[in-house]
């Protein structure tokens, strides 16, 4: 009978890993991408729209993270739980859009138009907002950290200096 050489160290801890047991042949290991419940399923087959007409477009759900819309036309667009993050969207019209849930972190929103549009519990992170308009929007939850956004009338006046130190001119 021939000599049966001795298993090695990292044959030994497989087959412990593996139950004990013999020594099975390893399956191949299958890795799918990372999909949360209601994250965005799909990509708009276009990748740059400026300028384009989606009035009333429905655009639920998509991943639209970097896209081009700039001056875009999204009057009473559908894009609930959508992701914009990054997305230029300056001078944009999303008058009357359904954007409850969207996620605008970083996003170019300068003169965009947001009248009437709901973003109830959007997440609008760090997003770029000179000029924007928000005239009966529904803010409701809506999260602006960063942005430098203004909500609710004119910017305070800055409070006056204070006296000098006693002692200093």
């Amino acid at each position: 009978m021939a000599p049966v050489a001795a298993p090695s160290l990292a044959t030994l801890m497989a087959a412990a890993l593996l139950g004990g047991g013999g020594l099975q042949a390893a399956e191949p290991l299958v890795v799918e991408p990372y999909r949360a419940s209601g994250s965005p399923a799909a990509s708009p087959p276009w990748r740059q729209c400026p300028g384009c007409d989606l009035r009333g477009a429905t655009l639920r759900g998509l991943l639209l993270n970097g896209m081009d819309l700039r001056r875009a036309d999204l009057r009473d667009a559908d894009l609930r739980g959508s992701n914009l993050e990054g997305a230029d969207l300056t001078g944009a019209d999303l008058r009357g859009a359904q954007l409850q849930h969207v996620r605008l972190t970083n996003a170019d929103l300068a003169e965009a138009d947001l009248r009437r549009a709901n973003l109830r519990d959007a997440v609008i992170l760090q997003a770029l907002t000179p000029g924007v308009q928000i005239e009966g929007a529904v803010l409701v939850g809506a999260d602006f950290s960063g942005s430098g956004l203004v909500v609710g009338g004119e910017e305070p006046p800055l409070p006056p200096p204070l006296p000098p130190l006693p002692g200093q001119p």
